[in-house]
């Protein structure tokens, strides 16, 4: 008795055309971006509206993001390991603390 194994039927999946609600362009459901109005409506929209909306083109909105992100993050874990350092070892490593802290996030923020 020999079992074949049956492949499972691949479905034809549907492309889905949504359009730009500001210029009317016809996009894939991966191009288009959700945008919120000034009314806070969302709204679908192309990389060329947004840009004109927000005065940045997505990949630039995309990077600042993540930095954005990734500097919270650093800051938290800077500000637990200065709390540790000042319950564990006193409160001289506790302002050296603080003070990296603040350098870290004035660097990775790169605010001037």
């Amino acid at each position: 008795m020999s079992e074949e194994k049956k492949e499972p039927v691949k479905q034809p999946t549907k492309k889905i055309k949504l359009n730009c609600v500001l210029c009317g362009k016809k996009l894939a459901q991966e191009e288009a971006l959700v945008h919120k109005n000034l009314q806070g409506q969302q709204e679908i929209i192309c990389h060329e509206c947004f840009e004109k909306e927000t005065g940045v083109d997505y990949k630039t909105f995309m990077f600042r993001r993540e930095a954005a992100k990734q500097t919270l993050f650093a800051t938290l874990f800077c500000i637990a390991a200065t709390i540790y350092a000042f319950v564990e070892e006193g409160w001289e490593y506790g302002v050296a603390g603080i003070f990296i802290t603040i350098l870290i996030f004035l660097f990775s923020a790169k605010v001037r």
